[in-house]
């Protein structure tokens, strides 16, 4: 996603030669791309990695896939499309933890430098991308919205409830899910000096060796000479003049600097990997958002016709609605559960068995907690069945409610398997490694239970059919959770900003640390999730 929108803003300079190196294929022009609401047929080779993670020992052993976007755009092109900023506090976190200018003001600068306004009810991208809301909204969506903000009004303010705009082509036939490829590469390619290589698998960087370093040159710091990547079955390498700019996203960034020597001398060294620069932190900090599925039958239709006629009906949509909340707001023991929590993290900090870095990281988290304003917890509507659990029945309509974990206190890793580079990283996020991720989310379940009991919304519902029932106690809960946990594909950390002796692997300038010319520029530079979409 983030390797086209650089590439394109980079070539704006005609002094500038941009190569992108892309692991996927090009996939230009695909329906089953641009159509707002077929992402869930994306789940393919064509389109999908496939990414598995490794076994879970909090979820009895099972193993979670992690679809990411395969091909020119990356998960851009295979997402649901939510337009979503941050908090305020979440991107100011950034800076507190070590990260100059890394803050909400210097963001939100930047952010509004990418919008502008089309019309009254329509928002666009200043650049090259369009947005715009649909309209009207999916029945089951307005009232829902009506639901909670009823049955919160008057506790802390009203709930916060937003309903995104869809990323979409202002000036297309038709509403169009415009993903980076489309929105910063097409209009570019006329440009002589920019090229991009599908098919292009990047298996590590070479450094100059000492021997090719002048007396002069500070021998702590290397510089990539050749980048090595594979294009069917030949080896290639290519030189670079300026930076070599890292975009492989969370799951694979971290892999192409292991196999580059440039991560924990532990990991490296059994696996055969000279380690060229020391860095502890690479493959670690992992964080993801995390959600699992209440879907029942619903009272409204659906027509795939009306995307091509008229730009309406739900086939249109991606998500339609978000509920973000305080803990306190949905949870009636919650104060009990947060201050339990915080006492369990304090003793562990005390006992040395989490370092500085991550207790600098958890204060911040334990801040938001105990605060009622600050969002922990997310329900997102979608008017479509979107499980991978029960099979859906025929001629039945759905709705589905998504119940999203925003800030896990759990962290994962990822890191190489073995030298070689197609061979699947080793992704081990450590879901529910602290059992209070697991509480938040059975609280959730509970809340979009009780939402769904009370009018307006309960017009909308025929009968609950996931979990059903037959599920009523905590620890069934729990099971389901297990059962159906899904990936919101919004990781983050793996090659973390921060300081280099609190197992940053970044600096605030996106220099990789003991480097002269490596950059990473993706979502695993994200030192602490956001209770946001990511893009």
């Amino acid at each position: 996603t983030a390797g086209l929108t650089l590439a394109a803003h980079l070539s704006e300079d005609p002094n500038v030669t941009v190569l992108v190196l892309e692991a996927g294929n090009a996939n230009l022009d695909d329906p089953a791309i641009l159509v707002p609401a077929q992402y869930l047929r994306l789940a393919d080779e064509r389109y999908d990695w496939k990414f598995v993670t490794t076994e879970q020992r909090y979820c009895n052993n099972r193993q979670y896939v992690w679809p990411r976007g395969k091909g020119l755009g990356g998960s851009s092109a295979a997402n649901f499309m939510a337009y979503i900023r941050p908090s305020v506090g979440d991107v100011d976190a950034w800076e507190e933890l070590g990260n100059p200018g890394w803050n909400w003001n210097h963001y939100l600068k930047y952010s509004k430098r990418s919008e502008k306004w089309v019309c009254v009810k329509k928002i666009g991208c200043h650049f090259l991308t369009h947005v715009r809301f649909t309209d009207p909204s999916p029945e089951q969506t307005i009232k829902y919205r009506q639901t909670s903000e009823e049955r919160f009004h008057g506790r802390n303010g009203e709930l916060e409830v937003c309903f995104p705009p869809l990323i979409m082509d202002g000036e297309a036939p038709y509403q169009m899910v415009l993903h980076s490829s489309v929105a910063f590469l097409e209009p570019n390619l006329v440009r002589n000096n920019l090229l991009v290589l599908p098919g292009a698998n990047v298996s590590r960087l070479l450094f100059q060796e000492p021997d090719d370093l002048s007396a002069s040159k500070d021998l702590s710091v290397l510089k990539v000479e050749e980048v090595e990547f594979s294009r069917g079955e030949a080896t290639l390498t290519v030189r670079p003049t300026r930076d070599v700019i890292l975009c492989a996203g969370t799951l694979k960034s971290p892999q192409v600097l292991d196999l580059s020597g440039i991560g924990n001398p532990s990991v490296l060294a059994p696996l055969g990997v000279d380690c060229k620069i020391a860095l502890d932190g690479v493959g670690e900090n992992v964080q993801e958002h995390i959600y699992f599925l209440w879907w029942a039958y619903s009272m409204f239709a659906r027509d795939l016709s009306l995307v091509s006629e008229s730009q309406q009906g739900i086939h249109t949509l991606g998500l339609a609605g978000f509920t973000f909340t305080p803990m306190q707001q949905v949870c009636p023991n919650a104060d009990e559960l947060i201050t339990s929590h915080c006492a369990k993290l304090k003793s562990l900090y005390q006992d040395g068995k989490i370092s500085l870095a991550l207790w600098e990281q958890y204060q911040i988290q334990m801040r938001v907690l105990q605060s009622e304003t600050s969002v922990d917890m997310e329900w997102t509507t979608i008017p479509q069945c979107h499980t991978f659990r029960t099979q859906p029945e025929d001629g039945k309509q759905y709705m589905t409610v998504l119940v999203a974990l925003n800030r896990p206190f759990s962290r994962g890793s990822i890191h190489i398997a073995s030298r070689d580079p197609v061979e699947q990283p080793l992704m081990d996020p450590h879901y529910f490694e602290h059992d209070f991720d697991m509480q938040l989310l059975v609280e959730g379940l509970k809340f979009a239970r009780k939402v769904a009991e009370e009018e307006p919304f309960r017009s909308c519902i025929v009968r609950e059919v996931d979990p059903g029932p037959a599920v009523q106690t905590d620890k069934e809960m729990r099971e389901y959770i297990i059962d159906g946990l899904m990936t919101a594909f919004h990781t983050v950390g793996s090659c973390s900003m921060l300081p280099r002796e609190k197992g940053g692997v970044v600096d605030s300038r996106l220099k990789v640390y003991g480097t002269e010319n490596v950059r990473v520029v993706d979502l695993s530079i994200v030192p602490l999730h956001i209770a946001a979409h990511t893009q």
